[in-house]
């Protein structure tokens, strides 16, 4: 699998390099080049090894978090195509950006009298207010611009985890990210998204996915186009009215299924709300979700859990000190069907 080519080079490198009449090279290219039948089998073990260690490390962490029979029970789903990815900030960080808070705080270099302010909304989860008030301090242009320049398809940089995600999920993808890794990422596959719906163009998805499911589903917009987005609380406002809300949207987009959040902080804003409203339409039969979170301190877990019950999100935890080892290894033992046991 590509996603280990680098790795497997790094671990022939440790060799150190090959001097040849004068000239050095790295020890992966000369195995490659000189027998390159051997580089290809090697690699083969050398992904399977790294495989195996994951399912290993899963299987141990998940114990330690008491989550293993909710990790089976996400399997059993995704294994059955009922598993729909959430994808937040968190999981482009590898990739050079900045989670949605601290980025919208460093927009505030000329008016740092605001921060306090912001930080403030920000404590409180409430980012529609946070990003209201960059908005208006910054203006529209500015703050156009700096989103775009920031977060725009020109940085086509992408790492860690998420370079996952092609081999995992093929159809819908749901996002709240401005940025557009989860574009190059898909395109770095060969899978390009078929469509991209953003913003209040998700009122048409849902008549257009069910014949073209390989699309991206952008909550917020996108940062290249100010046209769509869904970001401040006046944009919202804008969005969302006439009796078309976000809870009737990612009812209908999301159906049955179960969503994955990964990368997301799930705190109280409008998308947890949503979900929190269609677990109590549907009474006594909702739909599980899942979350691949980092493990909240003992004493802060039971308060945490029930808040993700009341949108039916059930927690993955994993050890808060490396979230983008043990989200890989997570991810790749979903990729491989499960724990095998």
């Amino acid at each position: 699998m590509e996603y280990f080519r680098q790795r497997y080079h790094d671990f022939l490198n440790e060799n150190g390099p090959v001097e040849i009449a004068g000239f050095t090279y790295e020890s992966a290219e000369v195995f490659k080049t000189m027998a390159r039948h051997d580089y290809d089998s090697t690699f083969t073990g050398f992904v399977q090894d790294e495989v195996q260690a994951a399912k290993n490390r899963t299987t141990d962490f998940l114990r330690e978090t008491q989550c293993l029979a909710r990790f089976r029970a996400l399997t059993a789903r995704k294994r059955n195509g009922q598993v729909v990815p959430f994808i937040g900030a968190g999981m482009s960080i590898s990739s050079g950006y900045s989670p949605w808070a601290t980025f919208l705080l460093s927009l505030l270099g000329d008016a740092p009298q605001f921060r306090a302010d912001v930080e403030a909304h920000l404590a409180r989860g409430d980012y529609e207010e946070a990003a209201q008030m960059v908005h208006n301090t910054l203006g529209a242009g500015v703050f156009a611009e700096e989103i775009a320049n920031q977060l725009g398809r020109h940085r086509p940089n992408t790492s860690g985890p998420v370079c996952l995600l092609p081999r995992l999920f093929d159809g819908e993808v749901l996002t709240t990210n401005f940025d557009y890794v989860l574009t190059h990422v898909y395109n770095g596959a060969q899978q390009p998204f078929t469509n991209e719906f953003c913003g209040v163009r998700l009122r048409e998805a849902r008549q257009r996915i069910g014949n073209d499911p390989h699309c991206l589903l952008r909550l917020h917009g996108e940062a290249d186009a100010q046209e769509g987005r869904v970001l401040t609380r006046a944009e919202y406002d804008a969005a969302y009215n006439g009796g078309v809300t976000l809870t009737n949207i990612l009812g209908a987009l999301i159906g049955t299924r179960s969503l994955l959040f990964m990368g997301s902080s799930l705190q109280s804003d409008r998308t947890f709300i949503a979900l929190r409203d269609i677990r109590a339409q549907n009474g006594d039969a909702p739909v599980r979700h899942y979350a691949l979170l980092p493990l909240p301190n003992e004493n802060e877990r039971p308060a945490r859990r029930a808040f993700l019950a009341e949108a039916e999100i059930h927690p993955i935890y994993y050890p808060a000190d490396d979230h983008d080892s043990y989200i890989e290894d997570l991810l790749i033992t979903l990729m491989e069907g499960g724990l095998g046991d």
